[in-house]
Protein backbone atom coordinates (compact mmCIF):
# COMPACT_ATOMS: atom_id res chain seq x y z
CA UNK A 1 0.00 0.00 0.00
CA UNK A 2 1.56 3.44 -1.08
CA UNK A 3 0.70 6.33 1.49
CA UNK A 4 1.50 9.65 0.50
CA UNK A 5 2.43 12.47 2.85
CA UNK A 6 1.48 15.85 2.61
CA UNK A 7 1.46 18.75 4.98
CA UNK A 8 -1.28 18.21 7.38
CA UNK A 9 -1.63 22.03 8.22
CA UNK A 10 -1.06 24.24 5.27
CA UNK A 11 -0.87 28.03 5.56
CA UNK A 12 -3.12 30.12 3.52
CA UNK A 13 -0.28 31.65 2.08
CA UNK A 14 0.97 28.50 1.42
CA UNK A 15 -2.24 27.07 0.13
CA UNK A 16 -2.56 30.70 -2.08
CA UNK A 17 0.98 30.39 -3.83
CA UNK A 18 -0.09 26.21 -4.82
CA UNK A 19 -3.30 27.62 -6.53
CA UNK A 20 -1.49 30.55 -8.34
CA UNK A 21 1.14 27.81 -9.93
CA UNK A 22 -2.09 25.91 -10.99
CA UNK A 23 -3.73 28.76 -12.28
CA UNK A 24 -0.17 29.81 -14.06
CA UNK A 25 -0.68 26.57 -16.86
CA UNK A 26 -1.23 29.07 -19.49
CA UNK A 27 0.25 32.36 -18.20
CA UNK A 28 -3.01 34.06 -18.79
CA UNK A 29 -4.92 33.29 -16.18
CA UNK A 30 -5.00 35.58 -13.00
CA UNK A 31 -5.76 34.17 -9.66
CA UNK A 32 -9.34 34.24 -8.88
CA UNK A 33 -10.99 36.17 -5.66
CA UNK A 34 -12.75 34.33 -3.68
CA UNK A 35 -16.56 33.32 -4.85
CA UNK A 36 -17.87 33.59 -1.76
CA UNK A 37 -16.85 32.77 2.15
CA UNK A 38 -15.95 28.85 1.73
CA UNK A 39 -13.66 26.50 3.18
CA UNK A 40 -10.21 26.65 2.70
CA UNK A 41 -8.39 23.87 1.68
CA UNK A 42 -6.41 21.72 4.12
CA UNK A 43 -4.86 18.69 2.83
CA UNK A 44 -5.02 15.12 4.30
CA UNK A 45 -3.16 12.23 3.86
CA UNK A 46 -4.22 9.68 1.36
CA UNK A 47 -3.45 6.29 1.07
CA UNK A 48 -4.00 4.82 -2.68
CA UNK A 49 -5.94 1.67 -2.39
CA UNK A 50 -4.26 -1.43 -3.39
CA UNK A 51 -4.01 -2.50 -6.65
CA UNK A 52 -6.18 0.62 -7.94
CA UNK A 53 -7.73 -0.38 -11.28
CA UNK A 54 -7.49 3.03 -11.87
CA UNK A 55 -3.93 3.56 -12.51
CA UNK A 56 -2.26 2.87 -15.78
CA UNK A 57 0.87 1.42 -16.44
CA UNK A 58 3.33 4.21 -15.11
CA UNK A 59 1.46 4.72 -11.82
CA UNK A 60 -0.51 7.46 -12.55
CA UNK A 61 -4.41 7.99 -11.97
CA UNK A 62 -7.00 8.37 -15.41
CA UNK A 63 -9.68 10.76 -14.94
CA UNK A 64 -12.06 10.66 -17.68
CA UNK A 65 -15.30 12.63 -19.25
CA UNK A 66 -16.53 15.52 -21.00
CA UNK A 67 -13.04 17.66 -22.81
CA UNK A 68 -14.92 21.20 -21.74
CA UNK A 69 -13.77 20.31 -18.09
CA UNK A 70 -9.93 20.33 -19.78
CA UNK A 71 -9.20 23.82 -18.31
CA UNK A 72 -10.34 22.82 -14.67
CA UNK A 73 -9.00 19.55 -14.84
CA UNK A 74 -5.95 20.37 -15.59
CA UNK A 75 -5.74 23.36 -12.69
CA UNK A 76 -7.05 20.85 -9.92
CA UNK A 77 -4.65 17.93 -10.97
CA UNK A 78 -1.78 20.96 -10.42
CA UNK A 79 -2.83 21.75 -6.83
CA UNK A 80 -4.04 18.67 -5.93
CA UNK A 81 -0.65 17.02 -6.82
CA UNK A 82 1.02 19.74 -5.47
CA UNK A 83 -0.21 19.00 -2.32
CA UNK A 84 0.43 15.35 -2.38
CA UNK A 85 3.34 14.82 -3.49
CA UNK A 86 3.96 11.39 -5.47
CA UNK A 87 0.41 11.18 -7.12
CA UNK A 88 0.27 11.82 -10.70
CA UNK A 89 -2.40 12.23 -13.33
CA UNK A 90 -2.69 10.82 -16.81
CA UNK A 91 -4.65 12.75 -19.96
CA UNK A 92 -7.54 10.64 -20.22
CA UNK A 93 -10.03 12.61 -21.47
CA UNK A 94 -12.13 10.67 -23.51
CA UNK A 95 -15.75 12.48 -24.16
CA UNK A 96 -19.12 12.50 -22.14
CA UNK A 97 -20.32 9.39 -23.77
CA UNK A 98 -17.25 7.50 -22.37
CA UNK A 99 -17.83 8.49 -18.64
CA UNK A 100 -20.11 6.10 -17.35
CA UNK A 101 -18.87 2.94 -18.74
CA UNK A 102 -15.17 3.39 -18.30
CA UNK A 103 -16.50 3.79 -14.61
CA UNK A 104 -18.54 1.25 -13.87
CA UNK A 105 -15.88 -0.60 -14.97
CA UNK A 106 -13.26 1.28 -12.89
CA UNK A 107 -11.06 2.67 -15.32
CA UNK A 108 -10.82 5.80 -14.26
CA UNK A 109 -11.15 7.67 -10.75
CA UNK A 110 -13.90 9.75 -11.79
CA UNK A 111 -15.76 11.72 -15.06
CA UNK A 112 -16.52 14.84 -15.17
CA UNK A 113 -19.92 15.60 -16.97
CA UNK A 114 -21.72 18.42 -18.17
CA UNK A 115 -24.83 16.69 -17.85
CA UNK A 116 -26.87 14.34 -15.60
CA UNK A 117 -25.96 10.80 -16.09
CA UNK A 118 -29.56 9.35 -18.42
CA UNK A 119 -31.67 6.47 -17.45
CA UNK A 120 -30.07 4.31 -20.32
CA UNK A 121 -26.88 4.93 -18.69
CA UNK A 122 -28.03 4.55 -15.44
CA UNK A 123 -29.62 0.92 -15.57
CA UNK A 124 -26.38 -0.31 -17.40
CA UNK A 125 -24.25 0.81 -14.36
CA UNK A 126 -26.47 -0.08 -11.84
CA UNK A 127 -26.91 -3.82 -12.85
CA UNK A 128 -22.95 -4.43 -13.20
CA UNK A 129 -21.94 -2.05 -9.51
CA UNK A 130 -25.11 -2.98 -7.51
CA UNK A 131 -26.22 0.79 -6.83
CA UNK A 132 -25.95 4.56 -8.87
CA UNK A 133 -22.90 6.19 -8.83
CA UNK A 134 -22.02 9.34 -6.74
CA UNK A 135 -22.93 12.36 -8.29
CA UNK A 136 -21.40 15.69 -7.03
CA UNK A 137 -22.16 18.74 -8.44
CA UNK A 138 -18.96 21.23 -8.65
CA UNK A 139 -20.08 24.47 -10.95
CA UNK A 140 -22.78 25.98 -12.34
CA UNK A 141 -22.74 26.01 -16.22
CA UNK A 142 -21.61 29.03 -18.37
CA UNK A 143 -23.96 31.64 -19.62
CA UNK A 144 -21.94 31.52 -22.61
CA UNK A 145 -22.51 29.01 -25.25
CA UNK A 146 -20.08 30.07 -27.44
CA UNK A 147 -18.15 28.42 -25.56
CA UNK A 148 -16.79 24.92 -26.44
CA UNK A 149 -18.82 23.96 -22.83
CA UNK A 150 -22.00 23.37 -21.06
CA UNK A 151 -23.94 26.32 -20.81
CA UNK A 152 -26.97 27.01 -19.49
CA UNK A 153 -30.42 26.94 -21.77
CA UNK A 154 -33.03 29.63 -23.49
CA UNK A 155 -36.04 29.69 -24.65
CA UNK A 156 -36.89 31.51 -27.85
CA UNK A 157 -39.34 32.67 -30.20
CA UNK A 158 -39.62 34.05 -33.64
CA UNK A 159 -39.58 37.75 -33.66
CA UNK A 160 -42.25 37.66 -35.53
CA UNK A 161 -44.52 35.97 -32.33
CA UNK A 162 -46.03 39.11 -30.13
CA UNK A 163 -44.74 37.22 -26.54
CA UNK A 164 -42.31 38.37 -24.87
CA UNK A 165 -42.13 37.08 -21.13
CA UNK A 166 -43.58 33.65 -20.19
CA UNK A 167 -43.16 31.15 -16.95
CA UNK A 168 -40.82 28.24 -16.67
CA UNK A 169 -44.59 26.40 -15.94
CA UNK A 170 -46.00 27.60 -18.86
CA UNK A 171 -43.03 26.20 -20.90
CA UNK A 172 -43.61 23.37 -19.22
CA UNK A 173 -47.46 23.06 -20.11
CA UNK A 174 -45.91 23.93 -23.78
CA UNK A 175 -43.40 21.31 -24.14
CA UNK A 176 -45.34 18.40 -22.45
CA UNK A 177 -48.28 16.21 -22.02
CA UNK A 178 -50.21 15.34 -19.02
CA UNK A 179 -49.98 18.74 -17.15
CA UNK A 180 -52.17 18.51 -14.19
CA UNK A 181 -52.60 22.39 -15.06
CA UNK A 182 -53.55 21.53 -18.72
CA UNK A 183 -51.28 21.44 -21.96
CA UNK A 184 -51.23 24.63 -23.58
CA UNK A 185 -51.14 24.25 -27.36
CA UNK A 186 -52.33 27.20 -29.19
CA UNK A 187 -51.00 30.54 -28.73
CA UNK A 188 -54.50 31.89 -27.84
CA UNK A 189 -53.88 30.37 -23.95
CA UNK A 190 -51.29 32.70 -23.58
CA UNK A 191 -53.14 35.64 -23.76
CA UNK A 192 -52.22 36.27 -27.67
CA UNK A 193 -55.12 37.43 -29.79
CA UNK A 194 -55.72 38.56 -33.43
CA UNK A 195 -54.84 35.72 -35.64
CA UNK A 196 -52.00 34.36 -33.34
CA UNK A 197 -55.41 33.21 -31.21
CA UNK A 198 -55.74 30.19 -32.95
CA UNK A 199 -52.39 29.08 -33.75
CA UNK A 200 -51.02 26.30 -32.78
CA UNK A 201 -47.59 26.13 -31.25
CA UNK A 202 -45.17 24.00 -32.39
CA UNK A 203 -41.72 23.11 -29.87
CA UNK A 204 -38.33 22.35 -31.21
CA UNK A 205 -35.40 20.89 -28.93
CA UNK A 206 -33.46 18.12 -28.46
CA UNK A 207 -34.14 13.79 -28.47
CA UNK A 208 -34.80 12.86 -25.10
CA UNK A 209 -31.57 11.45 -24.66
CA UNK A 210 -29.25 14.26 -24.95
CA UNK A 211 -27.90 16.23 -22.54
CA UNK A 212 -30.16 19.21 -23.22
CA UNK A 213 -33.14 16.74 -23.92
CA UNK A 214 -32.47 14.49 -20.95
CA UNK A 215 -32.43 18.42 -18.20
CA UNK A 216 -35.61 18.90 -19.38
CA UNK A 217 -37.80 15.87 -18.82
CA UNK A 218 -36.44 15.43 -16.08
CA UNK A 219 -35.60 18.85 -14.36
CA UNK A 220 -38.35 20.87 -16.04
CA UNK A 221 -40.80 18.80 -17.19
CA UNK A 222 -41.24 16.11 -14.15
CA UNK A 223 -40.27 13.37 -16.14
CA UNK A 224 -43.85 14.00 -18.74
CA UNK A 225 -43.17 12.79 -22.06
CA UNK A 226 -42.78 15.67 -24.52
CA UNK A 227 -45.72 16.90 -26.38
CA UNK A 228 -47.01 14.95 -29.95
CA UNK A 229 -46.31 17.89 -31.37
CA UNK A 230 -42.59 17.80 -30.46
CA UNK A 231 -39.62 18.20 -33.35
CA UNK A 232 -36.44 16.89 -32.59
CA UNK A 233 -33.26 18.10 -33.89
CA UNK A 234 -29.71 17.53 -33.21
CA UNK A 235 -27.67 20.25 -32.41
CA UNK A 236 -29.17 24.14 -31.33
CA UNK A 237 -28.11 25.37 -35.09
CA UNK A 238 -30.36 23.00 -36.46
CA UNK A 239 -33.05 23.89 -33.62
CA UNK A 240 -32.70 27.84 -34.22
CA UNK A 241 -32.64 27.46 -38.14
CA UNK A 242 -36.39 25.42 -38.24
CA UNK A 243 -37.43 28.06 -35.72
CA UNK A 244 -36.53 30.55 -37.94
CA UNK A 245 -39.02 28.97 -40.57
CA UNK A 246 -41.86 29.19 -38.32
CA UNK A 247 -43.40 31.95 -36.60
CA UNK A 248 -45.24 29.76 -34.45
CA UNK A 249 -42.79 27.72 -33.14
CA UNK A 250 -40.85 27.88 -29.65
CA UNK A 251 -37.58 26.11 -28.09
CA UNK A 252 -35.16 25.38 -25.81
CA UNK A 253 -31.93 26.04 -26.79
CA UNK A 254 -28.14 27.53 -26.15
CA UNK A 255 -28.32 30.28 -23.79
CA UNK A 256 -27.36 33.63 -25.63
CA UNK A 257 -28.29 33.08 -29.97
CA UNK A 258 -30.97 35.97 -30.30
CA UNK A 259 -30.53 37.24 -33.85
CA UNK A 260 -32.16 39.36 -36.02
CA UNK A 261 -34.96 36.92 -36.36
CA UNK A 262 -35.26 35.30 -32.90
CA UNK A 263 -35.67 36.85 -29.46
CA UNK A 264 -35.19 34.67 -25.79
CA UNK A 265 -37.78 35.01 -24.29
CA UNK A 266 -37.95 36.91 -20.58
CA UNK A 267 -39.02 34.14 -17.77
CA UNK A 268 -41.19 35.52 -14.87
CA UNK A 269 -41.33 33.99 -11.69
CA UNK A 270 -44.99 32.18 -11.09
CA UNK A 271 -45.90 35.67 -8.95
CA UNK A 272 -44.45 37.45 -11.60
CA UNK A 273 -42.25 39.81 -9.03
CA UNK A 274 -39.25 38.97 -10.87
CA UNK A 275 -37.78 38.24 -14.23
CA UNK A 276 -34.71 37.09 -15.85
CA UNK A 277 -33.01 36.11 -19.32
CA UNK A 278 -29.80 34.10 -17.47
CA UNK A 279 -27.53 36.49 -16.44
CA UNK A 280 -24.28 34.54 -14.20
CA UNK A 281 -25.55 36.22 -11.19
CA UNK A 282 -28.84 35.03 -11.84
CA UNK A 283 -27.69 31.38 -12.42
CA UNK A 284 -25.59 31.64 -9.75
CA UNK A 285 -28.62 32.44 -7.45
CA UNK A 286 -31.04 30.08 -8.80
CA UNK A 287 -32.96 32.65 -9.87
CA UNK A 288 -33.03 31.76 -13.72
CA UNK A 289 -34.53 27.94 -13.80
CA UNK A 290 -32.71 26.71 -17.27
CA UNK A 291 -29.27 27.05 -15.50
CA UNK A 292 -27.92 23.52 -15.13
CA UNK A 293 -24.53 22.24 -13.42
CA UNK A 294 -21.24 20.60 -13.68
CA UNK A 295 -20.90 17.17 -12.26
CA UNK A 296 -18.29 15.03 -10.99
CA UNK A 297 -19.45 11.16 -11.13
CA UNK A 298 -17.52 8.35 -8.83
CA UNK A 299 -17.98 5.18 -8.22
CA UNK A 300 -19.93 4.02 -5.10
CA UNK A 301 -19.82 0.16 -4.34
CA UNK A 302 -22.53 -0.89 -1.89
CA UNK A 303 -21.00 -1.41 2.00
CA UNK A 304 -17.74 -0.45 0.67
CA UNK A 305 -16.33 3.66 1.77
CA UNK A 306 -15.86 6.16 -1.34
CA UNK A 307 -11.96 6.17 -2.70
CA UNK A 308 -10.02 8.03 -0.34
CA UNK A 309 -8.12 9.42 -3.38
CA UNK A 310 -11.71 10.48 -5.18
CA UNK A 311 -13.14 11.82 -1.59
CA UNK A 312 -9.89 14.15 -0.90
CA UNK A 313 -9.83 15.24 -4.41
CA UNK A 314 -13.77 16.06 -4.19
CA UNK A 315 -12.88 18.13 -0.85
CA UNK A 316 -10.31 20.03 -2.86
CA UNK A 317 -12.83 20.75 -5.73
CA UNK A 318 -15.42 22.29 -3.13
CA UNK A 319 -12.99 24.26 -1.21
CA UNK A 320 -12.52 28.20 -1.55
CA UNK A 321 -9.28 27.09 -3.72
CA UNK A 322 -11.04 24.73 -5.92
CA UNK A 323 -14.09 27.20 -6.88
CA UNK A 324 -11.62 29.83 -7.36
CA UNK A 325 -10.06 27.71 -10.04
CA UNK A 326 -13.22 27.45 -11.65
CA UNK A 327 -14.12 31.43 -11.24
CA UNK A 328 -10.58 32.05 -12.86
CA UNK A 329 -11.57 30.50 -16.45
CA UNK A 330 -12.77 33.85 -19.07
CA UNK A 331 -16.57 33.32 -19.43
CA UNK A 332 -16.42 29.61 -17.65
CA UNK A 333 -18.27 27.84 -15.23
CA UNK A 334 -19.87 29.59 -12.30
CA UNK A 335 -18.97 28.54 -8.76
CA UNK A 336 -21.07 26.97 -6.54
CA UNK A 337 -22.67 29.28 -3.76
CA UNK A 338 -21.92 28.61 -0.14
CA UNK A 339 -24.79 26.29 0.63
CA UNK A 340 -24.42 24.40 -2.57
CA UNK A 341 -20.48 23.59 -1.40
CA UNK A 342 -22.11 22.77 2.24
CA UNK A 343 -24.47 20.16 0.34
CA UNK A 344 -22.71 18.52 -1.90
CA UNK A 345 -19.39 18.35 1.28
CA UNK A 346 -21.99 16.24 3.04
CA UNK A 347 -22.15 13.49 0.11
CA UNK A 348 -18.93 12.51 0.83
CA UNK A 349 -19.35 11.16 4.56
Amino acid sequence: MIEMNPLQKVKKCKTAALLAGALSLQGSAALAAAPESLPDYLPHAVRLPPQASYLDETGAIRIGGAEHAQFIIDRFNALFSASHPGLRFTDHIKGTTATIPLLTYGRMLFGPMGRTINNLELQAYEKAVGAAPLEIRIAHTSDNAQQEMSYSLGIYVNRANPVERMSACQVARIFSNGNPEGDLSRWGQLGVGGEWKERIIHPFGTPEYTGMGTYMQSEQLQGRTFASTYEQWGSTEAILKRLEQDPAGIAFAAIGRESATLKQVVIVSEDGRTETRGSRQDVSSSIYPYGRYVYFYLQRVPGQPLDPVAKEYLRMVLSRQGQQIIASQPDGYIPLTAAEVSTELRKLD
